[in-house]
């Protein structure tokens, strides 16, 4: 498996968790507090759409941007006969929206593969005068929890040089504000 490449995973991410709705619903009262009640979003690295299924939870309807077939099409299956959200093939640097089409963009747990400089680019054009960007993540406490521990060292046995980029806490607030800032988010 190639490093960054979700395919011979993505039929496992249903069992991931999700995001924080409480959360959510209170980025959510904001924005809607500064653009109105009728709000479109795009979920970018969207996955198989644990995030995209979070926003549809408070009422959300917009985009599900995914760069990888296998995990897009998961999520198309997850939101099979539903219109809430129309799922897109591309990039956080290069979405396929319109410009100006949306007022709230995300990225669930995948900030970190985007090129930030780019990324920044393509939000500010899809985004409408005044959007928001929000980067959100869902890491395991490795160092707190025994059983994602115990998962960990199962994984590292099994793998001993892998790299993970994400989860667990390997990737720190500072280095996101570090990331962000040099996008010009």
């Amino acid at each position: 498996m190639k490093h960054g490449d979700f395919t011979e995973l993505a039929k496992f991410y249903v069992d991931r968790p999700g995001y924080s709705i409480t959360l959510l619903q209170y980025i959510q009262a904001y924005i809607k507090s500064q653009r109105g009640e009728n709000i479109v979003v795009a979920d970018v690295g969207a996955g198989t759409g644990k995030l995209t299924e979070n926003l549809e939870q408070v009422g959300l309807t917009g985009y599900a941007v995914e760069p990888n077939e296998a995990m897009r099409k998961e999520g198309e299956k997850l939101f099979e006969g539903k219109n809430s959200f129309k799922w897109v093939e591309g990039f956080a640097e290069k979405t396929g929206l319109p410009d100006n089409s949306v007022d709230w963009v995300l990225m669930g747990s995948s900030f970190h593969w985007a090129n930030e400089k780019e990324a920044s680019e393509e939000f500010q054009r899809i985004l409408k005068p005044g959007g928001f960007f929000t980067a959100i993540w869902n890491p395991r406490d490795i160092g707190r929890s025994k059983l994602h521990k115990e998962i960990e060292d199962i994984v590292y046995e099994e793998v001993p040089r892998m790299k993970r980029v994400s989860s667990g806490g390997t990737v720190t607030t500072e280095q996101m504000y570090e990331k962000l800032r040099g996008g010009g988010i």
